[in-house]
Order: C-alpha cells, then structure tokens, then sequence
C-alpha cells in the first residue's frame, strides 16, 4: 500500500463511525470519510466472531491485498475503516475484493 497510511487512533475510528458514510457487502462494510491530507488512511476491524486468531489474521492479510489492488482506482484525501463481516472467514481473496469493489463503488470512492 504505497499511498496508503495506518489509521490508528481511537478518536479516529470513533469520528468515522460517528459521520463517515457506510454500505455493507457481504463480506466487509466500509466507513469513509475526508480527511485534512493528500493521502488515504486505512484502518482494518476483524472481531472475534471472524474466527480464531489465525482465521481473524488471514482475513486481514485478504483485506489488505484486496484493498492494494484497489488502491490506486480510489479517490485520495479519504480515510477508511474496512470491517470484517463474520461471513469474510475462510472466503478466497477473489471474492473479497470483488465485494470490496462493489461497496466502494457504491459509496462512489473510485476514479471514473
């Protein structure tokens, strides 16, 4: 992701679920919003009702090569939280970015 920063700070994720637009997929649901800065800022949610600890991580591994692939058909100036649907467990990369795409292009966040 090399346009990409970490979203970290709790004030962040709580702005974003307070005001940021929302659309759920099947797999995901993504929160997005403007920031202050040229770049995009990503912040991944996966809860314990994903799975184990190796099946919550693979599926962050998933997420974000399927948001790499993305990355450069997105709008810049936008920070996301990309939360894990318990259904994304021990789904292929394939279909996760596939309904990345969809909820992206629902909230109207890629380049025409």
């Amino acid at each position: 992701m090399k346009n990409t920063n970490s979203l970290k700070l709790n004030k962040d994720f709580r702005r974003l679920y307070r005001r940021g637009k929302s659309f759920a997929g099947g797999y995901v649901v993504v929160y997005a919003a403007k920031n202050k800065t040229a770049q995009n800022r990503l912040g991944l949610t996966v809860s314990k009702s994903v799975g184990k600890a190796v099946m919550r991580n693979r599926t962050k591994r998933l997420i974000r090569e399927s948001y790499a692939h993305l990355e450069d058909g997105l709008v810049q100036g936008m920070d996301f939280i990309i939360v894990a649907r318990n259904r994304a467990a021990g789904k292929a990369q394939q279909q996760i970015e596939n309904d990345l795409r969809f909820v992206m292009d629902k909230l109207e966040l890629l380049k025409q």
